[in-house]
């Protein structure tokens, strides 16, 4: 309970409130996409939904998504509105022809998994078309919508970029968020490549089962959504989208079959926290606008989007609960939902987030421990290829610490799915020792040490202060011998230790304590 509690606490800082300085540029996004689309559902009598449409994509339309490059926010404003009349359209067909629409949906979000098998390009496409379709499962357009209710949901769809570049951009000028690193952009889509051409989107198991991961993704995608779609309709009735919202929630960003698991429980938990939340606020005060609440609801529901934009960096609960604290305030607002659908939502909730963990775990599994092995292989490459740019090119540097940091990050994306593994299998043993066990999670923190080490020097050239001779052979010597770890990932041995120059004793050090968390790697097999 004190680990669980300090975790929680831990998860809380915000040093230098750069969370909070984020989730503001995004609120104001929010809140400015809202009002436009309040104006013009009132001039053209659109309806409730438009508006709720460009608060919902505006919250997921992030900046990492909207890009750092002209050619990447040039794509978000040519695909996003087409993506809009896509999604518009689809949305009417969910509750005029509900087993065409179902189709489209599971084909449409499924297929923008499956293209990431392309490269970074296709990925970026296969999320921006995703965005509004999700975002209208959220709202979905009313049965007998306004006659071009697609193509205003394409033109909310184009407002909503251009206020979010606009907004990203104040902010950057103004340095309310930090601007980012001038190599960064170019260094991300060298990693972003490297990723698709030999990480998660490509990571192949052994055996008979050949395929991709993207494509094991788009599978189990495709179908936790069909099941979602009818279970939702046979058993809960008007409240099937609580069921397909979060299978889709859950299976999304597979990182290997236990980051799903780790991601299910904590989403699924989340979002029931935030059904309770919602219900206690509507058991205190009515919330139906005929009830005279609606404006403290729709504080309401303001004050929680700023707390959970606020904490979606610092876990999947929080964003979780904080979503479905929302929709289920709104729903109540408009009187879609009855005041006692509570427990239908929290079984609804669960069902999907069962049914999603089962599926990643059962159907076409990304193990955790191949995705494991492509980000750790990864990361060594990143790091030896810096070594190697100190020592030939240290014009190149800078972009190629960008690369490793980006490397090293994806890695550590692992790190809670492993720590709750390492914990599982040490109290699961009965009279297990209280001592500290090696285990594959290790890697991180052992490639973190490498990680600190080269960056001191890679930061002393990039500044100006080049390698001696003998500083640059000792250099590549734990450049190659970083080659002979990586080896290990696909079944080499270890190799000896060796000794190391004085100038580089602290990386020679690190490098040589990678040996036993990769032999784990190299045999981790779940």
């Amino acid at each position: 309970m004190r680990t669980t509690a300090g975790a929680l606490l831990r998860s809380l800082a915000d040093p230098g409130l750069l969370r909070l300085r984020a989730a503001a540029a995004t609120y104001i996004t929010a809140l400015i996409g809202g009002v436009v689309a309040s104006v013009l559902a009132i001039r053209f009598d659109l309806g409730a939904s438009i508006v709720v449409l460009a608060v919902m994509l505006s919250i997921t339309f992030t900046a990492e998504r909207a890009g750092t490059g002209t050619t990447q926010r040039l794509t978000s404003l040519v695909i996003l509105p087409v993506a809009g009349i896509a999604a518009g359209a689809v949305a009417a067909l969910l509750f005029t022809v509900p087993l065409l629409g179902d189709t489209l949906f599971v084909v449409v979000v499924s297929g923008a998994i499956w293209i990431r098998r392309f490269g970074p390009v296709a990925t970026r496409i296969g999320t921006l078309v995703s965005l509004p379709f999700i975002t209208v499962l959220v709202v979905p357009a009313p049965s007998t919508p306004n006659g071009g209710f697609a193509l205003w949901a394409a033109a909310v769809a184009l407002l909503v970029a251009v206020v979010a570049f606009g907004v990203q951009w104040c902010a950057r000028v103004t340095g309310f968020n930090p601007a980012p690193n001038a190599t960064s952009g170019a260094s991300r889509r060298a990693a972003s490549a490297a990723q698709m051409k030999g990480g998660d989107a490509s990571v192949r198991q052994p055996g008979a089962n050949r395929l991709p991961a993207s494509t094991r993704m788009a599978v189990q995608m495709a179908i936790a959504l069909t099941a979602a779609f009818l279970i939702g309709h046979l058993v809960f009735g008007e409240h099937w989208f609580w069921v397909v919202l979060t299978a889709f929630i859950v299976a999304s960003g597979n990182r290997g079959r236990g980051d799903v698991l780790y991601k299910g429980i904590h989403r699924t938990i989340g979002a029931a926290a935030g059904t309770v939340v919602a219900a206690g606020l509507v058991l205190f005060a009515p919330t139906h606008v005929t009830g005279g609440t609606a404006d403290a609801t729709i504080a309401a529901i303001a004050v929680i989007l700023a707390l959970g934009l606020w904490l979606r960096p610092a876990g999947y609960g929080w964003w979780a609960a904080a979503m479905t604290a929302m929709l289920s305030l709104l729903h109540e607002l408009t009187g879609t939902e009855a005041d006692s659908a509570m427990f239908i939502r929290l079984a609804a909730i669960l069902v999907g987030g069962v049914l999603s963990t089962a599926i990643a775990w059962w159907v076409l599994p990304v193990r955790t421990g191949d995705v494991l092995r492509r980000r750790t292989a990864d990361a060594l490459a990143a790091l030896s290829n810096l070594l190697v740019g100190c020592i030939r090119e240290p014009d190149a540097v800078a972009p190629l610490r960008s690369a490793l940091d980006d490397s090293i990050a994806h890695l550590e994306q692992l790190g809670p799915t492993l720590r709750l593994e390492r914990a599982a299998r040490v109290r699961g043993r009965k009279g297990a020792e209280p001592r500290r066990r090696d285990h594959r999670a290790d890697v991180i923190p052992a490639l973190q040490k490498c990680w600190a080490s080269a960056d001191t020097i890679a930061a002393s050239v990039e500044h100006g202060h080049p390698l001696s001779g003998s500083d640059a052979k000792a250099l590549g010597a734990i450049a190659r011998r970083l080659g002979e770890y990586r080896r290990m990932l696909v079944g080499a041995p270890a190799p000896e230790l060796a000794e190391h120059s004085p100038a580089f004793a602290d990386l020679g050090s690190a490098v040589d304590g990678l040996g036993a968390p990769l032999s784990l790697v190299a045999r981790a097999s779940g």
